[in-house]
Protein backbone atom coordinates (compact mmCIF):
# COMPACT_ATOMS: atom_id res chain seq x y z
CA UNK A 1 0.00 0.00 0.00
CA UNK A 2 1.53 3.83 -1.49
CA UNK A 3 1.83 6.32 1.88
CA UNK A 4 1.12 9.68 0.31
CA UNK A 5 1.51 12.87 2.69
CA UNK A 6 -0.56 15.80 1.70
CA UNK A 7 1.62 19.29 2.38
CA UNK A 8 -1.76 21.67 2.07
CA UNK A 9 -3.16 24.28 4.28
CA UNK A 10 -6.88 24.21 2.67
CA UNK A 11 -8.75 21.98 5.20
CA UNK A 12 -11.29 21.30 2.39
CA UNK A 13 -8.84 20.64 -0.98
CA UNK A 14 -6.76 18.31 1.82
CA UNK A 15 -10.54 16.28 2.72
CA UNK A 16 -11.38 16.21 -1.03
CA UNK A 17 -8.24 14.64 -2.32
CA UNK A 18 -7.52 12.68 0.84
CA UNK A 19 -10.95 11.18 0.61
CA UNK A 20 -10.31 10.13 -3.34
CA UNK A 21 -6.95 8.73 -2.53
CA UNK A 22 -8.00 6.73 0.21
CA UNK A 23 -10.77 5.40 -1.72
CA UNK A 24 -7.81 3.64 -3.95
CA UNK A 25 -6.17 2.16 -1.33
CA UNK A 26 -3.85 4.85 -0.52
CA UNK A 27 -2.60 5.63 3.04
CA UNK A 28 -2.77 8.88 3.49
CA UNK A 29 -1.58 11.63 6.18
CA UNK A 30 -2.02 15.36 6.14
CA UNK A 31 0.30 18.54 7.20
CA UNK A 32 -1.20 21.78 7.79
CA UNK A 33 2.04 23.77 6.86
CA UNK A 34 5.37 23.44 5.63
CA UNK A 35 6.75 23.11 8.77
CA UNK A 36 4.36 20.31 9.75
CA UNK A 37 5.10 18.23 6.35
CA UNK A 38 8.82 18.16 6.52
CA UNK A 39 8.69 16.41 10.45
CA UNK A 40 5.83 14.29 8.80
CA UNK A 41 7.96 13.30 5.63
CA UNK A 42 11.23 12.45 7.82
CA UNK A 43 8.88 10.43 10.43
CA UNK A 44 6.45 8.46 7.83
CA UNK A 45 9.01 8.56 4.48
CA UNK A 46 5.74 8.83 2.08
CA UNK A 47 5.91 6.91 -1.08
CA UNK A 48 4.81 10.37 -2.54
CA UNK A 49 4.19 13.87 -1.35
CA UNK A 50 1.39 16.22 -2.79
CA UNK A 51 2.72 19.90 -1.89
CA UNK A 52 1.18 23.31 -2.11
CA UNK A 53 2.86 26.69 -2.85
CA UNK A 54 0.64 29.20 -0.50
CA UNK A 55 1.05 27.94 2.75
CA UNK A 56 1.83 30.04 6.10
CA UNK A 57 5.79 29.66 7.68
CA UNK A 58 6.95 27.95 5.10
CA UNK A 59 6.16 27.93 1.76
CA UNK A 60 6.43 25.27 -1.14
CA UNK A 61 9.32 26.36 -2.87
CA UNK A 62 11.49 26.50 0.76
CA UNK A 63 9.68 22.31 1.55
CA UNK A 64 11.07 21.18 -1.41
CA UNK A 65 14.34 22.62 -0.69
CA UNK A 66 14.21 21.25 3.09
CA UNK A 67 13.58 18.07 1.54
CA UNK A 68 16.51 17.73 -0.97
CA UNK A 69 19.09 18.79 2.06
CA UNK A 70 18.00 15.09 3.79
CA UNK A 71 19.35 11.45 2.40
CA UNK A 72 16.21 9.69 3.38
CA UNK A 73 13.61 12.55 2.28
CA UNK A 74 15.11 13.83 -1.62
CA UNK A 75 14.36 10.66 -3.26
CA UNK A 76 10.68 10.99 -2.61
CA UNK A 77 8.46 12.76 -5.45
CA UNK A 78 6.99 15.89 -4.89
CA UNK A 79 4.19 16.57 -6.88
CA UNK A 80 2.93 20.89 -6.36
CA UNK A 81 -0.35 21.89 -6.66
CA UNK A 82 -1.41 25.14 -6.52
CA UNK A 83 -4.83 27.13 -5.85
CA UNK A 84 -3.05 30.32 -7.25
CA UNK A 85 -2.39 31.22 -11.11
CA UNK A 86 1.41 31.08 -11.76
CA UNK A 87 2.73 32.05 -15.25
CA UNK A 88 5.78 29.93 -16.75
CA UNK A 89 8.49 31.16 -15.38
CA UNK A 90 6.92 30.36 -11.75
CA UNK A 91 6.29 26.61 -12.59
CA UNK A 92 10.15 26.24 -14.47
CA UNK A 93 11.35 27.72 -10.67
CA UNK A 94 9.56 24.33 -9.33
CA UNK A 95 10.17 22.30 -11.66
CA UNK A 96 14.34 22.85 -11.44
CA UNK A 97 13.68 21.05 -7.98
CA UNK A 98 14.96 17.55 -8.59
CA UNK A 99 12.31 16.33 -6.43
CA UNK A 100 9.07 18.10 -8.07
CA UNK A 101 7.57 16.07 -10.34
CA UNK A 102 5.19 17.75 -11.68
CA UNK A 103 3.12 21.36 -11.01
CA UNK A 104 -0.82 21.46 -11.22
CA UNK A 105 -3.68 23.15 -10.53
CA UNK A 106 -5.63 22.51 -7.67
CA UNK A 107 -8.47 22.70 -10.08
CA UNK A 108 -7.13 19.68 -12.30
CA UNK A 109 -9.40 16.87 -12.08
CA UNK A 110 -9.24 14.03 -9.31
CA UNK A 111 -8.29 11.36 -12.53
CA UNK A 112 -5.58 13.54 -13.66
CA UNK A 113 -3.82 13.58 -10.43
CA UNK A 114 -4.05 10.08 -10.23
CA UNK A 115 -2.65 9.66 -13.35
CA UNK A 116 0.17 11.53 -12.11
CA UNK A 117 0.66 9.79 -8.78
CA UNK A 118 0.19 5.90 -10.22
CA UNK A 119 3.76 6.53 -12.60
CA UNK A 120 5.83 8.17 -10.06
CA UNK A 121 5.30 5.01 -7.49
CA UNK A 122 6.51 2.75 -9.99
CA UNK A 123 9.80 3.66 -9.90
Amino acid sequence: MSKMLIIDDNVEFQTMISCYFTDLGYTVELANNGREGLTKAKTIKPDIILLDVMMPDTGGIEVLRELQTDDETRIIPVIVITGTYFDGNMKELFRQESNCREFLSKTADLSLIQAKVAPLLKK
